[in-house]
């Protein structure tokens, strides 16, 4: 029953002074088809007094500076997402690569230092968040120690790469020494299952997310309102997977009526 997840997770997001629902966007560009689709979704946002946080890899934040300057300019928060790309287009089609678990610790290591090297010298500022590349396949107990000692380094303040089984024994945020770790959510039906853009397409020859999307996101909101439970709904999408998208946006329109402020990590970091 999704009671047996969400009371406990309730208790914890009251224990961090939360007393309502909370909504992060985030957006992993790892395709150069997500630079024009970032910045489209960012003037959504914009244009309805909201922000969203850009993961970008070192190599899509260079080749598409320009556009990602721009928005760093009009206050956008991006965070480091590793240097190497995490994609390649084969066969019609992007395919996923750059695997933290097929990677030596020192590669790793490497990957994130040089991915915080170039957030600051693209940006002009330091990132102080990161996400791991495809980070459901980098959750165990030694590994994401080893990120957080990196990170710890580097001065960052926060870090959303566990999944959201580590909403049970912590809920919306918890401390990792100097970190904050800011697990990413599930449905409410489905809590332990990430809710993304990647599993709800068409295809991945036709990267364009279903109407399976926005029935999915609206009812857990809905659900968490109807129960009451205090917390942070934390999604990611691609953006190239949704900016065309009247299901995502029918998705954010249902937050906004309903009242559910939108947040950056630094400024929910801020609160707790």
């Amino acid at each position: 029953m999704p009671s047996l997840f969400w009371e406990p997770y309730a208790r914890h997001a009251r224990n961090l002074g939360l007393d309502q629902l909370y909504l992060i966007l985030s957006f992993d560009c790892d395709t150069p088809e997500d630079i024009q689709a970032a910045d489209e979704i960012h003037q959504w946002l914009k244009a309805r007094g909201c922000n969203g946080v850009f993961a970008v890899p070192g190599a899509q934040l260079k080749e598409g500076a320009a556009t990602y300057r721009k928005m760093a300019a009009e206050g956008v928060k991006f965070i480091n997402h590793g240097a190497a790309p995490h994609t390649e287009w084969r066969d019609g089609r992007y395919w996923s690569i750059t695997f933290y678990d097929r990677m030596t610790p020192a590669e790793v290591e490497a990957d994130i230092r040089l991915g915080h090297r170039i957030m600051t010298d693209v940006l002009g500022v330091a990132p102080k968040g990161f996400r791991a590349p495809h980070f459901g396949h980098y959750q165990q107990p030694e590994q994401l120690q080893h990120i957080y000692r990196i990170l710890e380094s580097l001065d960052y303040e926060y870090t959303t790469t566990t999944v959201p089984r580590f909403l049970i024994s912590h809920g919306p945020a918890y401390r990792v020494g100097k970190l904050h770790e800011i697990p990413i959510s599930g449905t409410y039906s489905s809590p332990l299952k990430i809710l993304d853009s990647w599993t709800n397409l068409q295809s991945p020859y036709t990267p364009e997310i279903t109407d399976a999307y926005s029935k999915a996101f609206i009812s857990s909101v809905k659900q968490l309102l109807r129960a009451k439970i205090p917390g942070l709904i934390n999604y990611y999408v691609d953006p190239a997977h949704v900016a065309k998208s009247p299901f995502f946006y029918a998705s954010l329109n249902y937050c906004l009526e309903a009242g559910i402020p939108f947040l950056t990590y630094s400024k929910f970091v801020d609160m707790i």
